[in-house]
């Protein structure tokens, strides 16, 4: 039994040492392009034609500023149409979204199922393909709010042959409360340790389930799947084993809500953990194999990525098999043995790369001083990890649940140069 828990404990902690490196790399390279900005001059193509579509299932809160927004949008008129899905809604989202001046179609869903936002986009998505011809499609959510440059940027990465792309996703509530803050601190250093550095190493980006570009070809060939909570991820991996690359688009923004109080952050974190177990069931081998077969680090990155949802099934594990056979090899130990120096420095040298981060995007002025501060706060929601891993592998994957947004914050509140 010994030795079981010794080969499978060095197993894992193989897979905890190849990410680290990873994104270790993935990291500091953000930290050598993170003033690096694609072409100011953002072109289009005039026969770049735009599908643009927002589910919205009891978004009276919120519809109106997404609606707002994209009346601002910088683009032709006549090269996008905007299509708000109601899906299933008891509330008001019907008539505000009527009542605004914004032209818009409007699809209705109110059949018998529960609101399923995979299922709303895929039912919409069809009834467009029949009776319109785009280039490609835009997703958002109705707590989104469009940056006026988005379709420009969309625009040119599809001239430059690109097929998937993320926008980038910029927090629109971050001072909000003190759990908006602590969130969006995370979503800064995504964005230019993570997302950034990936589009310039050529690694896929990660899909966020709004702000999305998808070409009409992969509209087609691709569908939303509806038996997934987590549609976006489950995407992401089913493109990344087709070897369909993601693109991230740095100029292509879109803000998004962040949980205003612990009770949001659970239960869309719990919702996330559900949905990513689903996926890892569902394709990491398969990603795995991929890289096994061509060696190619999207897949690894794609595996690595997708199978981190048992993180904290696997750290609970190797602690107790490290602690059972600490007299034995163990790779982790044996890295840290070899770090100079006494064990408090050790310690140091090893948090020393995540106190730079924050700070180089401060110093870099891409964000205030309290994001930083934020940032250093995560072990608040660090210390939930636990219940919300044990509450999504029991949580009902069939019911989607409920988001309520609720924040009031306005396109006019986050681009200077519109006014209302």
């Amino acid at each position: 039994m010994l030795v079981f828990f010794l080969v499978l404990s060095n197993i894992i902690q193989f897979y905890f040492v190849v990410n680290m490196f990873l994104y270790f790399f993935i990291a500091f390279t953000g930290l050598f392009i993170i003033g690096k900005k694609d072409d100011k001059n953002i072109g289009y193509n005039k026969n770049k034609r735009f599908a643009i579509l927002v589910p919205a299932h009891n978004e009276k809160n919120v519809i109106k500023n997404l609606l707002d927004s994209l009346l601002y949008i910088d683009y032709p008129k006549e090269l996008y149409d905007i299509y708000i899905i109601c899906d299933h809604c008891s509330d008001d989202t019907e008539d505000v979204v009527i009542k605004h001046p914004l032209r818009c179609n409007l699809f209705v869903m109110r059949d018998n199922l529960p609101s399923n936002k995979a299922r709303a986009l895929n039912w919409a998505t069809d009834k467009i393909l029949r009776v319109k011809n785009y280039d490609a499609f835009c997703y958002f959510d109705a707590d989104s709010l469009i940056h006026p440059q988005f379709l420009k940027a969309m625009s040119k990465k599809l001239n430059e042959g690109c097929v998937v792309i993320q926008g980038q996703q910029i927090p629109k509530n971050t001072r909000e409360t003190i759990i908006s803050l602590i969130v969006s601190s995370g979503q800064f250093i995504t964005n230019y340790f993570f997302q950034k550095p990936k589009e310039y190493l050529g690694l896929s980006a990660t899909l966020h389930g709004k702000g999305i570009c998808f070409s009409t070809d992969v509209v087609r060939k691709f569908r939303w799947d509806e038996e997934c909570l987590t549609e976006d991820l489950e995407m992401q991996m089913r493109l990344i084993s087709n070897g369909i690359h993601i693109n991230w688009c740095e100029d292509a923004i879109v803000y998004d809500e962040q949980p205003l109080h612990i009770s949001q952050y659970v239960r869309r974190s719990v919702r996330w953990t559900r949905g990513s177990i689903d996926t890892a069931k569902k394709h990491s081998k398969n990603l795995f194999i991929g890289f096994l077969k061509t060696l190619d680090l999207r897949y690894l990155e794609g595996f690595i990525y997708c199978f981190g949802v048992y993180r904290v099934l696997l750290v609970s594990f190797c602690s107790v098999a490290i602690y059972l056979t600490k007299d034995k090899f163990n790779i982790l130990l044996d890295l840290f043995y070899r770090i100079p120096y006494d064990t408090a420095f050790k310690f140091l040298i090893i948090m020393i790369p995540f106190f730079i981060f924050p700070f180089s995007i401060f110093v870099r002025k891409k964000v205030d001083f309290d994001v930083v501060v934020g940032y250093f706060m995560q072990p608040i929601l660090g210390f939930l990890r636990v219940p919300i891993f044990l509450l999504g592998v029991f949580r009902d994957k069939k019911n989607w649940g409920e988001t309520y947004h609720v924040s009031r914050y306005t396109i006019f509140d986050l681009v200077e140069g519109i006014e209302k």
